[in-house]
């Protein structure tokens, strides 16, 4: 500053003359700020919850290229994501299965949240994209099963997890938080399954998971419509639409009663640990695996229809119309009668096998291909 003809302040200068060279220092995990020739200790809310800070005074239990699993205190895990954007890919997956199962031995439960800018923006786009030109669909469908059983895992984890969503919570980052015992959201959360917009359908359980949140939701005892349900979530999922607000995701479905919002983001971290905590001590039991009641062939003809309105009005493209064919079939649980009962496992089989079908076609390699060069999507 000096060289380029600035003033620096005198007691800048007295500090430097003194053999200070830093207006803070980090000593067993405090923090310290330089003030009138000394450093004196700098103390924070409890409520905020530092991750770097914590780590360093701490360290971690463990991590990889993509995740690190830290102590939080009182017996609460926390998983933090740190790859660019905070997308999912093979070493998160990792991480998570092996967060769950050192939490399920020596922790309360299990916080998923991070301090980056936003929450995850979904799965690593650019990898899939890759394996798909290069034809390697063997190497996609054990991704996709590998998700699917990291989302199954946090769902019937024996602990309660919660994840901390904040901004962009989107596609993998929402399949993350559909099956967690809660979401502690921020109020600035922006979720939705947004994998239409790149020419796919949710491929890690979003579409199973939000179906069966909608009809969790439902009263009980009160005959209800299972086509309009199933038509909500189709429409939600088609529409890629993303909640403005935590609030908004509470509309939407994506949060149901059991879930909170911190109108605080600096106490995000402090909030989703302190319902961990309330999980373990109100005897937190894990769900029981669910049979899911499906709108069969009707169903299936009632949302293609819909789908079909859409093109015929010019609102949506040949592929689109295609895409929203898988949906469609995913949702109704296949051929079959209306208000069977399957098993997720078929679910998620039939969200792979559409997944990996859309992922092979050109049409859709192109606008994965304009979503990652121009950051916002292809109409093809």
């Amino acid at each position: 500053m000096q060289e380029e003809g600035s003033d620096v302040p005198d007691w800048v200068l007295k500090m430097l003359e003194d053999g200070k060279e830093s207006f803070y220092q980090t000593e067993n995990g405090n923090v310290y700020y330089y003030d009138n020739g000394d450093y004196k200790q700098q103390h924070f809310n409890p409520k905020e919850i530092n991750l770097k800070r914590l780590k360093d005074e701490k360290g971690v239990i463990k991590k990889n290229s993509g995740a690190s699993l830290i102590d939080l205190g009182d017996g609460v895990a926390g998983l933090e994501f740190h790859t660019q954007g905070n997308a999912i890919g093979l070493d998160i997956i990792k991480m998570v299965n092996d967060s769950l199962e050192e939490v399920n031995k020596n922790y309360e439960g299990l916080v998923i949240g991070n301090q980056g800018k936003h929450f995850c923006v979904g799965a690593n786009l650019g990898m899939m994209l890759m394996a798909a030109q290069d034809d390697d669909f063997f190497e996609l469908d054990m991704v996709i099963r590998q998700f699917q059983n990291m989302a199954m895992n946090i769902k019937y984890s024996e602990k309660p997890v919660v994840t901390a969503s904040f901004n962009m919570t989107v596609g993998g980052g929402a399949e993350v938080s559909l099956p967690a015992a809660s979401i502690q959201a921020s109020a600035e959360t922006y979720m939705g399954l947004v994998e239409f917009g790149v020419g796919l359908i949710p491929g890690g359980g979003g579409t199973k998971e939000l179906y069966l949140k909608e009809l969790r939701n439902l009263p009980k005892g009160v005959d209800f419509d299972l086509t309009k349900v199933a038509n909500d979530v189709f429409e939600k999922v088609a529409m890629a639409k993303v909640s403005t607000s935590a609030e908004e995701a509470r509309e939407n479905g994506f949060m149901d009663s059991g879930d909170s919002i911190s109108v605080n983001p600096d106490h995000l971290l402090h909030d989703a640990k302190e319902k961990v905590l309330a999980l373990a001590k109100a005897g937190y039991q894990a769900p029981k695996r669910e049979k899911i009641p499906v709108v069969g062939d009707a169903g299936y003809a009632a949302m293609l229809l819909g789908a079909k309105s859409l093109k015929f009005s010019g609102y949506a493209s040949d592929h689109d119309l295609k895409i929203a064919e898988k949906l469609a079939y995913v949702l109704s649980g296949g051929r079959i009668k209306e208000g069977t009962l399957i098993d997720e496992q078929v679910m998620l089989d039939l969200e792979r096998e559409a997944f990996l079908s859309l992922i092979s076609e050109p049409l859709t390699q192109q606008r994965m291909q304009h979503m990652l060069l121009k950051g916002k999507p292809l109409r093809n």
